[in-house]
């Protein structure tokens, strides 16, 4: 890419994408650290001269090989005629999206719209930006539908509402995939935990016939097994508590952090939630099991483990 960049420089002929633009983005160029280069001035841009440059998708990351532009302070020559590079920013989409989308190969130019119609006076507009009141919005996408199928039913046109539609309904199935994800992994945490204390007490069954064999009644050993189920409960409910306040709030906060579109909630609820679930499972099922061992006596239990 910098070779053709080079060559188009030695040869003095350089293939360019050309915008003119006016009103609302005019004052997107000083936005959110928009300017890579250089500084806009917007009357000084409007009063002719002047150009302001694209650089290459990507150029706002140093770390990132972009394609060379030229710099501020250059003279470049435009349809015969020769400007100053005022500022290089950064790639505006909703801009240069359209039929003109790749322009890796390409130097991107923005001119002032008055300049850009003198300079080729048979081109249509091709976008238009509206900035409508947020009380207005419904007024202004009716009459906008209104236009589209009585006069001009090629025209395209992008609402605000639209976008924050398909928003949500990207973020529904998100979060509809989340919640599905994070209920399977629940139930087999559960039935882990639930095989785990099935599993300790019955292996242990000799253990407990031989301590009622010595004089621990029904009552000692019920209570003891359900102090062990929820002693097991409660490490798991701790551990769960410290690793996941940690995983969210350092490994998620780090994952959206460089998402635009992304917000940061921090929330133990689903862990509350499983809360008494575990508890009940820690409490139900040793009464359970106990219930089962108490099918056998004593002597039975201590004859079928030897």
């Amino acid at each position: 890419m910098a070779e053709a960049y080079h060559d188009m420089i030695d040869s003095s002929e350089c293939t360019s994408i050309l915008y003119g633009i006016d009103g609302l983005i005019l004052d997107t160029f000083a936005q959110d650290g928009r300017i890579l280069d250089g500084t806009f001035d917007k009357e000084k841009f409007l009063s002719g001269g002047y150009v302001v440059m694209e650089a290459a998708t990507g150029a706002e990351d140093s770390e990132k090989e972009t394609q060379p532009t030229y710099s501020v302070g250059d003279t470049v020559e435009l349809n015969g005629q020769q400007y100053e590079v005022m500022a290089i920013v950064a790639d505006i989409p909703t801009i240069t999206e359209g039929v003109n989308s790749s322009t890796q190969d390409f130097l991107s130019f923005y001119l002032p719209a008055d300049t850009f119609r003198a300079m080729y006076p048979d081109n249509t507009m091709r976008k238009m930006f509206f900035d409508v009141a947020k009380e207005y919005q419904p007024q202004a996408e009716e009459m906008l539908i209104q236009y589209q199928q009585d006069v001009d039913k090629s025209l395209n046109y992008t609402a605000k509402s639209t976008l924050i539609e398909h928003y949500q309904e990207q973020t529904r199935a998100n979060t509809v995939m989340g919640f599905a994800i994070s209920l399977i992994i629940a139930f087999v945490g559960i039935l882990n935990f639930v095989n785990s204390m099935v599993t300790a007490i019955v292996s242990r069954q000799k253990e407990f016939a031989m301590i009622q064999s010595i004089g621990m009644t029904k009552r000692q050993l019920r209570r003891m097994l359900i102090d062990e189920g929820l002693y097991y409960a409660g490490s798991t409910l701790l551990a769960a508590y410290v690793l996941g306040t940690v995983a969210v709030a350092v490994g998620v906060r780090m994952m959206v952090a460089g998402d635009w579109t992304a917000t940061f909630h921090f929330t133990l609820l689903p862990l509350v939630i499983c809360t008494p679930i575990l508890i009940a499972f820690a409490i139900v099922i040793p009464y359970i099991c106990f219930k089962n061992l108490e099918k056998q006596s004593i002597v039975e239990r201590l004859r079928a483990t030897d």
